[in-house]
């Protein structure tokens, strides 16, 4: 191995991220950035803090656990979820792409006739394998415009590559297998997605890193379906610690649910094969596992023995906290670490079960047992309810949205205003002394 790579499976986990940015996507007509960097409003405290080791840099950086975004409705919470998600789609998909297939990520400001028309621009700043890198994109809805990706290192910046439309340069073109894709990659692919298709060896881990780093969570969309069901089951069998923290978590919610049942169900066409040709049976065994319909009942507390309710009586709060169980799970104990983007996290629960969930990852979970972070959109502000020091979460971990006359959000951290750590943010938030909240006008005839 060499210096570099014994330093990156000493710190497995140094992948974290450092900034979300972007420019004239959904209602943001400007730029808005959002940087997971902790502030110095506590230093040496640990509430809501990871620390993550750079290679050649003697402190750890010291990053935010998570970060919460309050606002009035459209005012652009959901926009930089969104955001997100479209970054995370054009780095996973766009290699794929054929030549005349227009980039569905392309979301301009569109009340000006002159940023309708204008590029998207999304990037993202992290930590990936203990290296800082920097990474984004221009692109409009016909092609990439312009794509750079910068390693950050004590000496100062570099550029590993430069793309402008379908013309590249940087310190990768040292690379054979890279100078091949320079040469014939197409005007709406993105040339780090091609590398880490193609030369995995070179980009393969940042790609992947910056993905694993833009996990976009779409609440509610398995609530009402059993492919929610069979998502969960089949963790349970793939991951030997998730059923034990699956019960203890449910149990925890005091939902009355008293034992889990996972069953396998393998579809009847299978069953049939075996029956008919037993002779085949190695190779059918081998076909069975991708078509294995997973199963998993809740079973609730009763005055007798337990019992089994259909999933479709189970509450939405049910639902919603099986729906969040293997984000929180992986937050806690995920083989790689992610940052998660989840919009409404708090539709459906009880705020006392949500402040509590936050504040046992964000305030009391050991630094080093934090596998990542969490980005999310909430109306909640009961995690604001106590003196800012006491709080569950810091100031410079509230992010507020709000629009101007011509409908443009802004992105703007509570951390910018000058407060004392004794005041109560939720009492001031919701007086209007931020800013962030609707002005409601008279209601009724």
């Amino acid at each position: 191995m060499t210096r570099a790579q014994d330093f990156c499976a000493a710190h497995e986990f140094a992948t974290m991220l450092i900034e979300f940015f972007g420019k004239n996507f959904g209602s943001f007509r400007d730029e808005f950035r959002l940087s997971m960097l902790a502030t110095d409003i506590e230093p040496g405290g640990d509430r809501g803090i990871v620390e993550v080791q750079v290679e050649g840099d003697d402190k750890p950086l010291r990053l935010l656990r998570c970060a919460a975004i309050y606002g009035p409705n459209a005012s652009g919470k959901s926009t930089v979820i969104r955001a997100a998600s479209a970054l995370h789609s054009l780095l996973a998909n766009s290699a794929r792409y054929s030549s005349d297939e227009s980039l569905e990520a392309y979301d301009p400001f569109l009340l000006d006739d002159t940023h309708s028309k204008q590029p998207v621009c999304l990037g993202v700043r992290a930590v990936i394998s203990a290296r800082v890198y920097e990474y984004f994109v221009e692109f409009n809805q016909a092609r990439i415009l312009r794509e750079v990706l910068r390693e950050h290192t004590s000496l100062g910046p570099s550029t590993l590559f430069e793309r402008v439309q379908n013309d590249a340069s940087g310190a990768w073109e040292r690379d054979s297998q890279f100078t091949l894709i320079m040469k014939a990659f197409r005007h709406n692919a993105l040339l780090l997605g091609l590398a880490d298709v193609f030369s995995p060896e070179l980009a393969g881990g940042i790609a992947v890193g910056i993905r694993r780093l833009l996990t976009f969570r779409d609440p509610g969309q398995y609530l009402a379906s059993e492919q929610l069901l069979d998502h969960v089951a089949r963790l349970t069998r793939e991951r030997p610690t998730f059923e034990n923290w699956l019960l203890d978590w449910l149990k925890s919610a005091d939902l009355g649910i008293q034992e889990l049942q996972v069953e396998e169900e393998i579809k009847h066409r299978i069953v049939r094969q075996f029956e008919r040709e037993p002779g085949e049976r190695p190779k059918l065994v081998k076909r069975i596992e991708p078509r294995v319909k997973y199963s998993l009942a809740l079973l609730h507390t009763t005055g007798a023995r337990p019992r089994k309710i259909g999933f479709d009586k189970e509450s939405m709060g049910t639902r919603r906290l099986l729906e969040l169980a293997p984000m929180i799970h992986d937050l806690l104990f995920g083989e790689h670490t992610r940052a998660f983007f989840i919009d409404e996290i708090g539709a459906s629960l009880h705020p006392a079960l949500l402040v509590a969930l936050l504040r046992y990852f964000n305030c009391h979970l050991e630094a080093t047992q934090v596998r990542g972070q969490l980005v999310f959109a909430t109306h909640e502000t009961f995690m604001l309810d106590d003196e800012a020091r006491r709080a569950t979460l810091r100031r410079d971990q509230v992010y507020l949205t709000d629009k101007d006359a011509a409908g443009a959000s802004r992105l703007y951290s509570l951390a910018e205003f000058k407060e004392r750590q004794v005041h109560n943010l939720r009492r001031r938030y919701l007086q209007g002394r931020y800013g962030a909240i609707p002005s409601i006008g008279p209601l009724g005839g």
